[in-house]
C-alpha cells in the first residue's frame, strides 16, 4: 500500500502538502460531526427520559386512585405508571453513558488531533515558504554571477585578442602576486599604541580576536525604546578579561587600553551619548561591525552576505581608516612603517579594469557557490522534514480513523446496553460499525488525492565555465558521464562494485536481499550523499573510503544509488518514451506475478491457454522495448545495462542458495517494486506499475533486450564510419 511519506510531492512542495492537509481537515470536520451526532442523541435522550420520568405528573387525579390490590385495573395503571418512569431512567442513563463513554472523551481526543494537524502544517509551510525564499536568493544570486562572467568575456572579446589576452593574463598573475605580498607586509608594519603597547596590524587582530571569541557576549536591551543591541559587553567585563589576558601593569592601564578601543571605533556606548570608556557594570558597551571584519570574526546575528568567508587578506577601506586614525594620534611607540621593497608591476588601463572585473567575478561566484551549498543542505533538511511529519500525519489519520471506529462501537454500547427495544436499530448501526475499515479508507484517500512520489528537485551549483564540475548528484548523466569520460557515471559503478565486494561478506541471502530492499532513514541516505557529492574532487580512492565507512550499513550505500537515480533531472527511461512505453504495455500487457503463490498459480494456467499466443505476445512486447530504449542515449543505455546486470548476477547467486528459485522470483518482483520509481518518471494517476513492469522484464529478458541494443549500437557505428 502506499505511503504518505511518498505520495504527497510536488516540485514546489506546496501544493501536495495543501492537498493533504486540506483532506486531514475535512477528517477533522468529519470528527466534528461524530460529535455532532452524539450530543444531539445525548439531548434528546435527556429530554425523552425526563418526559417519561415526570410521566406522573401529567395524569389527572392519580393521587385519588385507591391502593387496592384486588383492582386489577388499579394496579395494572399504577404498573404502567411506574414501568414509564422506569424507561425514563433508562433514557438518562443512556444520556450519561453516552457523554462519559463518547462525547467527553472523543471531544478532548479530537481538539488534541486537530491541534497536531495545526502544528504539522505551521511547520512545514514555515520552513517550506522560508525555502523558496532562499531559492529566490539564489536565483538572483546565479543571475548576477552569470552577468558578471558575461560582462568579463565581452570586455575579453573587445579589448583583447588571443595573444594580448594571454599576455594580459600573464601580469595579472604578478599584479595579484604584488597583492598579496603587501597585504602580507601590511601585516607586520605599525598599527599603532593602545593602552600604552606598541601594536603591528597581525598582533593587534590577533588581540581582537582573543576579545571577541573568548570573552562571552551579551544581550542588552536599551531602556524606554525596547530595542536589543547584540554582542556587547559592560566596562568591567571588558577591563577583567584584559588584566586576565595581557600583560597589563594595572587597572588603569586596562582602562586606558579599553578607551583607545573606544577611539579607534571597534567599540560603541550603549547607554547612550559618549565616547568614554568606564570600568564598570553599569556602562554597556558593544563590539561594532569594524571590529569582527578587523578580525576576520564571524559576526553572530549578522546578515549571510557581511558574514562571508574573506578568501585572501587585501588592504580594505576600513584597515585603512583605522591606520589613518593612528597615523593622526599622538603615539609614544617609536615603531615607524618602513617603505615597501616590493615594485608593482607595470599594468594598462585595461588591465586593471579587467583585474577588477575578474576580482567582481570571483566575489559574485564565491557568493553564489557558498549559497548554493547552503542551499542543497537546507533542501534535504526540509526534505527530512517533510517525509517525518508525512509519516507523522499518517498515524494521526490512522489513529483518527481508528478513533471514529471505536467511539462508534462505545456509543452505540452506551445506547444497546440499555433498551432492548432498539436492538434492530443497534444491529443496523453494530453491522455499518463492523463494515468500517480504517486501513481501506487511508489508501482511498491516497488512490484519490496522491499528489506524486518522492522526486527530489535538486538546486545545482550552475558554474559559468565547468558546469556540473563541483557536484555528483543532480547533474544530467550525459554531462556526468562526459565529465568522469565513461559510459557510466563512476559513481554508480563504484557503488555496484562496492556492494558487489560487499555480498560475499552478507550471513545469508536473506541478508542479501534485504539490503536493497529494506527502507533507510533518509536523513542517513542524505549524510552520504554529502559526503559523495563533490564533484571531480571525489576521486574513486576516496569514494570507496567512504563507502567502507558503511560497511556495517550496506543498506544506506544501496539507498545512495537509488536517491542518485531519482535525482537525475532527466530519469534512465527519458520521458520522451513514456507514452510509447505505456501503449506497448497496454497492448502486449502479461503483467508479472507479484508473489511466489501467483507466480506458480500463473505458470498453471498458462499451461491450460494457448501458450504459443502467449509466447508471441511476450516476444513483441520484449522487441517493442527493445526497439523503444533504442532512442535512448547511450549513457542511459549503459547506466540502465549496468544496474540491471548487476541484479541479474546477484539473482543468479539467489538461485543457487536453498530454495533458491523462490527467493530468486520474490526477490526480481521486490527490487522491480524498488527501482520502479528510479528508471523512470512516475505519473499519476498511472501509479509506477509501468516502472515495475518494464524493470522486470529487463531482469527476466536482459540478454535479449540488451543483446538486441548493443547490436543496434553497432550497426550505427559501422554505418556512420
Amino acid at each position: 500500500m502506499p505511503i504518505f511519506a511518498d505520495s504527497f510531492w510536488t516540485a514546489d512542495y506546496t501544493t501536495g502538502l495543501n492537498v493533504l492537509f486540506e483532506k486531514l481537515y475535512d477528517g477533522c470536520e468529519e470528527c466534528d460531526m461524530f460529535i455532532q451526532v452524539f450530543a444531539s442523541r445525548m439531548q434528546y435522550e435527556v429530554s425523552y427520559g425526563r418526559q417519561l420520568g415526570s410521566i406522573k405528573s401529567g395524569i389527572d387525579h392519580v393521587d385519588r386512585i385507591d391502593d387496592d390490590p384486588e383492582v386489577t385495573t388499579t394496579t395494572a395503571l399504577k404498573e404502567l405508571i411506574k414501568q414509564t418512569s422506569n424507561e425514563g431512567s433508562q433514557h438518562l442513563a443512556i444520556a450519561s453513558n453516552i457523554e462519559a463513554m463518547a462525547l467527553q472523551p472523543f471531544s478532548k481526543w479530537c481538539n488534541d488531533h486537530r491541534k497536531r494537524i495545526e502544528y504539522s502544517e505551521k511547520t512545514l509551510k514555515s520552513n517550506v515558504n522560508n525555502f523558496h525564499k532562499s531559492k529566490k536568493y539564489v536565483s538572483k544570486l546565479e543571475q548576477e554571477y552569470l552577468n558578471k562572467c558575461r560582462q568579463l568575456e565581452d570586455f575579453k572579446l573587445s579589448n583583447f585578442n588571443d595573444e594580448e589576452l594571454a599576455a594580459a593574463m600573464e601580469g595579472l598573475k604578478l599584479q595579484k602576486k604584488y597583492e598579496k605580498d603587501i597585504a602580507r607586509e601590511q601585516e607586520f608594519q605599525h598599527f599603532g599604541s593602545v593602552g600604552g603597547i606598541a601594536f603591528d596590524f597581525k598582533s593587534m587582530r590577533e588581540t581582537l580576536q582573543l576579545l571577541l571569541t573568548k570573552l562571552p557576549k551579551n544581550e542588552y536591551k536599551v531602556p524606554l525604546i525596547n530595542f536589543t543591541l547584540q554582542n556587547t559587553n559592560s566596562g568591567g567585563e571588558i577591563t577583567k578579561f584584559i588584566l586576565e589576558n595581557m600583560s597589563l601593569k594595572d587597572i588603569d592601564q586596562a582602562e586606558t587600553f579599553g578607551q583607545d578601543l573606544l577611539d579607534l571605533g571597534f567599540l560603541k556606548y550603549c547607554n547612550g551619548v559618549g565616547n568614554t570608556f568606564v570600568n564598570s557594570k553599569k556602562f554597556q558597551y558593544q563590539w561594532k561591525t569594524g571590529a569582527y571584519k578587523f578580525a576576520n570574526v564571524a559576526q553572530p546575528f549578522a546578515d549571510s552576505e557581511s558574514n562571508l568567508p574573506q578568501m585572501e587578506p587585501k588592504i580594505s577601506n576600513y584597515i585603512q581608516d583605522f591606520a589613518s586614525k593612528i597615523s593622526s594620534a599622538p603615539s609614544n611607540s617609536s615603531g615607524h612603517s618602513t617603505p615597501s621593497a616590493i615594485t608593482a608591476p607595470a599594468i594598462s588601463e585595461s588591465e586593471k579594469t579587467l583585474l577588477k572585473m575578474l576580482k567582481d567575478m570571483e566575489n559574485y561566484d564565491n557568493r553564489y557557490r557558498h549559497e548554493c551549498s547552503k542551499m542543497d543542505l537546507l533542501r534535504c533538511s526540509i526534505e527530512e522534514l517533510i517525509v517525518d511529519h508525512l509519516s507523522f500525519m499518517e498515524k494521526c489519520e490512522m489513529d483518527r480513523l481508528k478513533a471514529i471506529k471505536k467511539v462508534t462501537f462505545d456509543f452505540l454500547g452506551a445506547v444497546g446496553n440499555k433498551i432492548s427495544a432498539l436492538k434492530i436499530c443497534i444491529d443496523a448501526m453494530l453491522e455499518r460499525e463492523s463494515k468500517m475499515d480504517p486501513a481501506a479508507d487511508l489508501l482511498h484517500l491516497l488512490s484519490k488525492y496522491r499528489t506524486g512520489v518522492f522526486k527530489p528537485r535538486v538546486l545545482n551549483y550552475n558554474n559559468y565555465y565547468n558546469p556540473g564540475a563541483f557536484q555528483n548528484f543532480g547533474i544530467d548523466l550525459e554531462t556526468r558521464c562526459r565529465l568522469d569520460k565513461r559510459m557510466v557515471p563512476s559513481i554508480v559503478t563504484l557503488i555496484l562494485s562496492y556492494m558487489d565486494g560487499i555480498y560475499p561478506e552478507l550471513a545469508s541471502d536473506n541478508v542479501r536481499t534485504a539490503v536493497w530492499i529494506a527502507p533507510v532513514k533518509l536523513s542517513l541516505t542524505h549524510q552520504l550523499r554529502q559526503l559523495l557529492n563533490k564533484g571531480q574532487s571525489n576521486d574513486e580512492k576516496e569514494v570507496i573510503s567512504i563507502l567502507k565507512q558503511h560497511d556495517n550499513e550496506p543498506s544506506i550505500v544501496a539507498s545512495v544509488l537509488k536517491i542518485y537515480l531519482l535525482e537525475l533531472p532527466e530519469p534512465l527511461i527519458s520521458n520522451d518514451i513514456y507514452d510509447i512505453l505505456k501503449v506497448l504495455y497496454a497492448e502486449y500487457s502479461l503483467k508479472p506475478s507479484l508473489s511466489t503463490e501467483e507466480a506458480a498459480s500463473s505458470k498453471e494456467k498458462s499451461e491450460d491457454n494457448n501458450e504459443d499466443l502467449i509466447n508471441e505476445t511476450e516476444t513483441n512486447r520484449i522487441t517493442g522495448l527493445s526497439a523503444t530504449l533504442s532512442s535512448l542515449p547511450k549513457p542511459h543505455i549503459a547506466t540502465l545495462d549496468a544496474i540491471i546486470s548487476h541484479f541479474y548476477r546477484l539473482i543468479k547467486i539467489l538461485k543457487i542458495g536453498e530454495n533458491g528459485d523462490e527467493v530468486a522470483v520474490e526477490f526480481t518482483s521486490e527490487i522491480s517494486k524498488e527501482f520502479a520509481n528510479c528508471i523512470i518518471e512516475v505519473r499519476m494517476p498511472d501509479g509506477n506499475d509501468l516502472g515495475y513492469r518494464i524493470f522486470y522484464d529487463l531482469l527476466t529478458h536482459r540478454k535479449q533486450v540488451f543483446g538486441e541494443l548493443k547490436r543496434q549500437g553497432s550497426k550505427s557505428r559501422g554505418g556512420s564510419t
